[in-house]
């Protein structure tokens, strides 16, 4: 068999509407397809010319609503909730590929930098305030339009093996095994406001996305490699989602604590190997003024006063304490769980001593408490999984009773496990399977 050899193809969507969906389909006479399908132009134009930006945590991918892959009418894989899920994703990655790599290419703004020096007060001695976190270096990336008359439209480029386990699970695609292989990327509708810094998305459309993809051009090799095709395993992302009502303690005081077990069922005889929290806010007042959004919106985690769970898997405790809390214990164990997270301190706090001003630069003061996420490995097929989260909300002042609303809001409690799969061909068709 000859080595293969790999040609390059640009695909237009064969289905486009703006802030709807957008599907690409694979032509089959190519026969063999690289898995490396990216998706380039992902994002938003705006008629006018000005500097508006997306959501500093999702950047341009934040438009999209889920991903799936299909073979025909078979759902093969997908990521629901998908502006929530690639923000935690884009924060699993070192400070410096944030900075280089994916502000460029997602067009996000994390990785942070510190500006400024510490200085002695000449009269007191004490050191002053002067070395801030910021994430202003380089920024450019994260505007939507360039403030020009004929504004430069910034889009993200994704691998969609990043987040679709099916593509990464294979290092191609037999095009007589999946005749009718097809992407469909649904966007937010509504929603969109939610990850633009401005919150009107009837001024926006959602670009015209290309797809890239590459296949083997000699037919030996070709053929070889679809007949000896026998399908293969791969990671997914499987999601499901509860609600944390919204609490009413007394003005200026912190309430009892709150707690809830629910039996999440969205797992149910799978295998999940780890699990990820992400506390997401649903009072728009808590991101939103006078018609812009703060960086980070409702796409992150929102901290919680005294944040605790614990996750009861088929009849035993994951956790050896009754309630797993503790901000920073529990930032280590996503760590262990799920990799590095590119925060800055004090984005997983409620609050910092003296004020976000002292440790962030202005243009950041509004993202702490935006980046605490919970999640931990299970490693086991789940008959029954029972979750139980508390807090203690906290009241508002007399003089300002919509203070603290980030603490007693009601929350929409997305969950994201890492299953597996596989696909396996037959003669009545393709079987995917949980395993």
């Amino acid at each position: 068999m000859s080595q293969p050899q790999s040609q390059v193809l640009y695909i237009d969507p064969s289905y486009n509407q703006s802030k709807f969906r957008s599907e690409f389909r694979l032509p089959s006479q190519n026969g063999i397809y690289m898995s490396n399908l990216r998706l380039l132009n992902i994002g938003v134009s705006k008629a006018s010319a000005d500097d508006r930006s997306y959501n500093e945590l999702t950047g341009a991918l934040g438009v999209i609503d889920s991903i799936e892959c299909y073979s025909g009418s078979q759902l093969l894989d997908q990521v629901r909730n998908f502006s929530q899920y690639v923000a935690l994703k884009n924060i699993l990655n070192s400070n410096s590929a944030n900075q280089s790599i994916h502000r460029p290419l997602k067009r996000n703004k994390l990785g942070y930098v510190a500006t400024g020096l510490d200085a002695v007060d000449g009269t007191t001695g004490a050191i002053t305030l002067g070395v801030l976190q910021n994430n202003a270096v380089p920024d450019r990336f994260n505007t939507i339009t360039a403030t020009t008359a004929t504004p430069e439209i910034n889009c993200a480029w994704i691998d969609l093996r990043d987040c679709l386990g099916f593509l990464r699970g294979s290092s191609y695609i037999p095009m007589n095994v999946f005749p009718d292989f097809r992407v469909v990327v649904n966007y937010k509708n509504s929603a969109l406001a939610d990850i633009l810094s401005d919150r009107t998305p009837s001024n926006y459309e959602t670009v015209e996305p290309l797809m890239v993809c590459e296949y083997e051009t000699d037919p030996e090799t070709a053929d070889a490699l679809m007949r000896g095709y026998q399908g293969h395993a791969f990671e997914c992302v499987e999601h499901d989602s509860v609600q944390l009502l919204a609490a009413s303690p007394a003005v200026e005081t912190v309430g009892e604590t709150q707690e809830q077990t629910y039996v999440v069922k969205g797992f149910n005889d799978k295998y999940i190997s780890k699990l990820a929290i992400v506390n997401t806010g649903t009072d728009a007042s808590t991101w939103t003024a006078a018609g812009s959004n703060t960086s980070f919106s409702n796409q992150g985690s929102v901290s919680q006063l005294d944040w605790g769970y614990q996750a009861r898997v088929n009849g035993a405790n994951m956790m050896a304490r009754s309630i797993y809390e503790g901000k920073n214990r529990r930032l280590a164990q996503i760590t262990d769980a799920w990799g590095n997270m590119n925060i800055a301190g004090g984005q997983n706090m409620c609050g910092v001593a003296g004020g976000a001003g002292v440790m962030f630069d202005s243009r950041i003061t509004d993202t702490v408490g935006q980046c605490d996420y919970s999640g931990f490995r299970i490693d086991n097929v789940i008959k029954e999984l029972k979750l139980t989260v508390q807090r203690s909300p906290v009241g508002g002042l007399t003089a300002s009773p919509t203070d603290n609303l980030e603490l007693r809001q009601a929350l929409n409690l997305n969950l994201y496990g890492i299953s597996r799969k596989r696909v396996i061909p037959t003669s009545s068709g393709i079987v995917v399977s949980y395993v």
